[in-house]
């Protein structure tokens, strides 16, 4: 688990409490160690680069360069130059010639935030790239070729924006290669009142928050998440005559919330899904029983609020992260400390494996493992009655001794205990799984 969960205290606006949001960064430490691109989606100033970041340290590429950049920061004219590159004279001012964003992040990862203004132009020129095709920079005549991972973040309905013509759908499908949505503030309680207390615990430690300021925190909608959080917090801080002892919501000078009454009733004991639950039946209520407005009004698509509801209408207390598709299963990694029989070309040692995914494993093992030999890992799953064998190759090794081994020629019997037992971890951290029909 990344430094950010195991202190959650040690940054103020990155503090992770929720158990959604722990969920969400759980998943996209595992994603991190495969090449396919990431696309983040959330509103404004809910942590999107913080999971970006944390992807690629978690990556393969950690020693590599990051970089980011705002897409809709850039001028227009200004993009294909900035994100490609150009050559000495190919515009009034390019007196030298300067390698493109790309060329800066080769080996590493690329962070594209706020991916849906980019002009449809340079999308064409971006999905290309993104295929591993070789292209010239602005001016240029000699072809340039790169390696990045590429992260992408958004605050917009990409699939809006595609039914609308406003950007590829190629484009979205090559991006969203595993899809990573961060709730919004209002919907992580847990975060929203750690995030509010470490902010004031920063000037006066002894201070807090009364009973009114608290309902009043609960209440707002935080269209801002965290950056309009943090700004309120420090100015009550900033300007309350009793900062030193306590912040009432006088003091928040926080809009008049429209649902206040949905959170009255409600107090931290009761949890994120609660509060959740009661959060949505109050907005569609409000709606008039209108799921597209009712969506909108949280913040969140259409499928997802029906997704939701189903999950509360059936009787369920904890709502699932998310759905993962077959190819998102494919990246799922169950963390392990798993006694295990590592047999290889000299012979067979004990090993510990550290995690299992179906395309592969990481191992840990006093033995030094050949790069490309074989091995075959033997083991029990938990909750299993036999044993089962798995065959792979080692594709990475570390100086700790740990290892990865890309598995191949499954057996038939092996593969179908291994998927199982994955679908039941997926389903036991919380995630929806689409099967195959």
């Amino acid at each position: 688990m990344n430094n950010l969960l195991q202190n959650p205290g040690t940054v103020s606006s990155h503090i992770v409490r929720s158990e959604a949001l722990r969920r969400i960064f759980s998943l996209a430490e595992q994603v991190a160690k495969h090449p396919a691109a990431v696309l983040i989606v959330g509103e404004t100033g809910t942590g999107k680069e913080m999971l970006a970041r944390c992807i690629h340290k978690h990556s393969l590429r950690c020693h590599k360069p990051w970089v980011d950049v705002n897409c809709a920061a850039l001028p227009e004219h200004l993009v294909e130059s900035e994100l490609f590159g150009y050559e000495k004279g190919a515009f009034s001012g390019a007196e030298t010639h300067k390698p493109g964003l790309f060329e800066l992040a080769d080996g590493g990862t690329l962070f594209l935030d706020e991916i849906g203004d980019l002009e449809p132009k340079v999308q064409v020129k971006l999905l290309r790239v993104l295929d591993g095709v070789p292209y010239f920079r602005l001016g240029g005549t000699k072809k340039v070729t790169v390696d990045v991972r590429i992260v992408a973040a958004t605050n917009q309905d990409l699939e809006s924006l595609v039914a609308a013509g406003k950007f590829r759908g190629d484009l979205y499908h090559r991006l969203a290669q595993f899809r990573l949505d961060i709730p919004p503030l209002r919907q992580r309680p847990d975060d929203l009142l750690a995030i509010a207390e470490s902010v004031l615990q920063e000037h006066y430690p002894e201070s807090q928050f009364s009973t009114d300021a608290v309902t009043a925190m609960l209440s707002y909608e935080w269209p801002g998440n965290i950056r309009e959080l943090r700004n309120s917090v420090f100015r009550a801080v900033m300007l309350a005559k009793n900062a030193d002892r306590e912040i009432t919501a006088m003091d928040l000078k926080l809009p008049q919330a429209k649902t206040a009454s949905a959170t009255n009733d409600i107090t931290l004991t009761d949890g994120y899904g609660q509060f959740e639950r009661q959060k949505i039946f109050d907005t569609l209520d409000r709606c008039g029983g209108n799921q597209g407005k009712a969506a909108q009004a949280l913040g969140i698509s259409r499928r997802t609020l029906l997704r939701k509801l189903k999950i509360y209408r059936e009787g369920h207390s904890e709502p699932a992260i998310g759905t993962l598709c077959l190819q998102q299963q494919r990246y799922y990694r169950a963390k392990l400390s798993l006694p295990v029989t590592v047999i290889h070309e000299s012979g067979e040692d004990p090993g510990t494996l550290l995690n299992l995914s179906l395309g592969g494993a990481a191992l840990s093992t006093d033995t030094v493992l050949k790069f490309g030999s074989v091995v075959r890992i033997r083991l029990q799953l938990p909750e299993s009655e036999r044993q089962t064998e798995l065959c792979g190759s080692v594709a990475w090794s570390n100086y700790d001794g740990d290892h990865g081994i890309q598995f191949r020629d499954l057996q038939p019997h092996d593969r179908t205990s291994l998927e199982q037992w994955l679908h039941d971890e997926m389903k036991k951290e919380g995630w929806h799984t689409e099967c195959v029909s």
